[in-house]
């Protein structure tokens, strides 16, 4: 994974077709997770740039990321109130202390807010797949699907931070010796070996996900700083 840098085109990251695979899946796990407690609206085909194209992939007209396994996006129900799982919880936190004001805010915000957050992470999965290449290839996000794309990143992460247990910089730094304390044949033959695969995975996985959001909002900020480009949603 080479991570992403300022080009003509837009944003420019280079990733292993492994790779992709991997985050299209885990955006559209993040995306099934909030359709499956919140979500009540449809989520069109998007394309390239995050407009819907109009295209019918699925049995009712959506496209879904890969992993997709729920009900369709048109066909879950709104539910109102906190959501059940915590990883969702971050990706929709309370808006205020006050129980009240939280639960009232929810009941007129939460179901577009969570639709905003489907389909940005709809938009990075299909941009992750597009074209399928068969090596390593430059994965190309348009200055203005950028912030999106960010914003789907940055979801995916609290996701995967809640899933760790991640609640501190000083931990997040401690997964690079982690991973580096059980060697590039992964976890050592003992104990929960199961366990420490599937937290290996999640751990590669927020990690190269943070390479690319730190390196994709510095690119827009860069452009930024220079006057010029669009980063806008």
């Amino acid at each position: 994974m080479r991570p992403f840098r300022p080009e003509a085109l837009g944003y420019v990251a280079e990733l292993e077709p492994s790779e992709r695979i991997v985050l299209a899946q885990v955006a559209g796990d993040v995306a099934q997770m909030l359709q499956d407690e919140v979500g009540d609206r449809a989520v069109p085909h998007a394309g390239p740039a995050g407009e819907p194209s109009g295209a019918e992939d699925g049995p009712d007209g959506t496209w879904a990321p890969p992993g997709w396994t729920g009900p369709p996006p048109a066909a879950a129900g709104a539910t109102e109130g906190a959501p059940a799982d915590p990883a969702v919880r971050r990706l929709l936190p309370d808006a205020s202390d006050d129980a009240a004001v939280a639960d009232e805010f929810r009941r007129f915000t939460q179901g577009d807010l969570a639709a905003e957050k489907v389909g940005r992470l709809v938009l990075l999965g299909q941009m992750l797949v597009d074209g399928e290449p068969a090596s390593a290839a430059p994965f190309v996000v348009p200055r203005d699907a950028a912030r999106r794309v960010a914003g789907a990143l940055t979801d995916v992460r609290l996701v995967l931070a809640e899933r760790l247990d991640l609640r501190t910089d000083d931990q997040v730094e401690g997964l690079y010796d982690e991973l580096d304390a059980e060697g590039e044949d992964g976890p050592e033959l003992d104990g929960d070996v199961d366990g420490r695969a599937a937290r290996r995975f999640l751990v590669s996985v927020f990690l190269l996900t943070g390479l690319l959001q730190e390196s994709l909002v510095d690119g827009m900020l860069a452009d930024l700083r220079a006057g010029h480009g669009d980063a806008r949603a």
